[in-house]
Order: structure tokens, then C-alpha cells, then sequence
């Protein structure tokens, strides 16, 4: 129905983000091998040849239906567990100078188990790479696509150009709760500790 009704947060994002400024390319996957296959295309991203560039951070943007217990793209349903093994490329074949923020835009994404999961395998295999920031729609009730549309059009005007610290991230989602209403959540790698550390934005 979103997709004969035209109802996208990926095609508004992709303008309003190039008009930001941002480098955008757009991936539709109906299913789970769509998903996996993109994955490991992105995970082959080299900047070698891009050294003017090679700072600048990659922001996977994952925009979908969802509930406490996962994801969906078309009729599959991917437990978390199951999109971390689907994603598993970006975790461990990316070869990405700058820092990489993972966005999950869709309902309930707060409890997501992501974020355990990457820690936990980080304990036992060296070659996984978190993540720096993993960010979440996190609003008890769900989000609309508009609130999400104009939260995430927010945020990455915000991030443009910035250094992506932790008080920077704090302050853009502190922003975006107080002009939306919408609850983003990151989930910030701390390699120290080796662990994410979480915050929501407040009013």
C-alpha cells in the first residue's frame, strides 16, 4: 500500500538531504534478499579514491515497518537477530574511513536489540566494527511518516558539516524533540568500554 499510495520517507529524504548538501543514493529492498544484497554493496564502499572526502561520515539510512520484535521489507519479517545476520557486511567487510551512523526509522524501533547484539558478537570476533551510532525512532506509540519525514530532515541538516561528538549528537536530538515532538534515540560506541551508551532526545 506505500508503495501505490506513494507514501515514501525515502524519496522526501533523498531531496531535502541533497539540498542539505548531502551525497544520496537510494535502495529499495522488498524483501530480505534485497536487503541482503544491498548490504553487501555497500559494504564494498572504498574511498581510496576519494581522499577529499574520506572523512565525511556514511549514514545508512533504514526506513521500514516495524515492531518491538524486528523489521519487515515486503512479506519478510526480520527478528533482530535475523537483520543483524543480514547486515552482517556493514559489521564486518566495510573498509570506511569516517565514522558510519546506522538510522532505523520505523515504529518501536527504540527496543530495538541491535545494538546488543553488535556488542555482544564484538566480544568474542575482533573483525566486527561497530557502528559508531546507531539512531531510532523511539516513541512508545510509533511515529507517523510525516513526524518521522520532517524528525529526520532535522537531523541531518543538523549533522551537516558537524563534528559528530557525543554533546553534538546530544544537542541535535534535544532539537529535534523540541521542534517535532519525535523521540530519536542513539546508541553511541564507546570502544573503551566496548559497549553503546544510549541517549534520548529531551525538550
Amino acid at each position: 500500500m506505500d508503495l501505490l499510495q506513494d507514501r515514501s520517507e525515502a524519496k522526501a529524504l533523498e531531496q531535502v538531504c541533497k539540498i542539505i548538501g548531502h551525497e544520496v543514493a537510494v535502495l529499495s529492498a522488498y524483501s530480505k534478499s534485497d536487503l541482503e544484497k544491498y548490504c553487501k554493496y555497500i559494504s564494498s564502499i572504498n574511498t581510496d579514491n576519494d581522499k577529499p572526502t574520506s572523512k565525511i561520515p556514511l549514514c545508512i539510512h533504514l526506513s521500514a515497518h516495524g515492531n518491538t520484535e524486528g523489521v519487515g521489507f515486503g512479506s519478510d519479517f526480520l527478528k533482530w537477530e535475523d537483520l543483524f545476520e543480514t547486515m552482517k557486511p556493514l559489521f564486518t567487510e566495510i573498509q570506511y574511513e569516517g565514522k558510519v551512523i546506522l538510522s532505523i526509522s520505523s515504529c518501536q524501533a527504540g527496543n530495538q536489540d541491535l545494538s546488543r547484539i553488535i556488542s555482544q558478537e564484538r566480544k568474542y570476533n575482533h573483525d566486527i566494527s561497530p557502528p559508531n551510532y546507531i539512531l531510532v525512532t523511539a516513541d512508545p506509540e510509533g511515529v507517523s511518516w510525516d513526524d518521522a519525514l520532517v524528525s529526520w530532515t532535522l537531523f541531518y541538516h543538523k549533522i551537516a558539516g558537524a563534528t559528530l561528538d557525543r554533546v553534538t549528537m546530544q544537542r541535535t536530538l534535544d532539537t529535534v524533540k523540541s521542534a517535532v515532538g519525535t523521540d530519536l534515540k542513539y546508541f553511541r560506541w564507546t570502544p573503551e568500554k566496548k559497549r553503546y551508551r544510549r541517549y534520548t532526545g529531551k525538550p
